[in-house]
């Protein structure tokens, strides 16, 4: 861990939330009943969490530099995030246009947070990829 960039600790450490996230997802959502189990609070926690530990040490390094392998690494992960996600947008459409409808809103939903973890997971491994092969 010593040995690996900023930009590397910050992206195990998103992947670890992600990981946490589904999870709590797995384990307390799955298989509940509808109501107030707080999982909006989890997410909301983890993203502020994120954002105020990378800003609170970037501000604190003035050694953290981003350099253009930082930037390229950035636009990789980008570019796949982007395709799953507009792979999954075309994958509702089509569902809708076929079936008239998405079943129910928890099935639109749950479609939409998988999308969204397998879009972050994705951005995120891919970019540690790219790391550990330009290292």
């Amino acid at each position: 861990m010593a040995r690996l960039s900023f930009q590397e600790k910050i992206l195990w450490a998103q992947l670890a939330g992600i990981l946490i996230v589904v999870a709590y997802y797995a384990h307390f959502l799955a298989h509940s009943t509808p109501g107030y189990h707080y999982f909006h609070a989890v997410v909301i926690v983890l993203l502020l969490l994120f954002a105020s530990v990378r800003m609170f040490v970037r501000g604190r390094s003035s050694n953290v530099v981003e350099d253009e392998r930082d930037l390229a690494v950035a636009c990789i992960g980008t570019r796949w995030s982007n395709m799953i996600l507009w792979l999954g947008l075309v994958v509702i459409l089509v569902l809708y246009w076929d079936h008239g409808s998405m079943r129910s809103t928890n099935f639109l939903i749950g479609i939409l947070f998988h999308l969204l973890i397998l879009a972050g997971s994705a951005r995120i491994i891919r970019e540690l990829v790219a790391y550990r092969m330009s290292a």
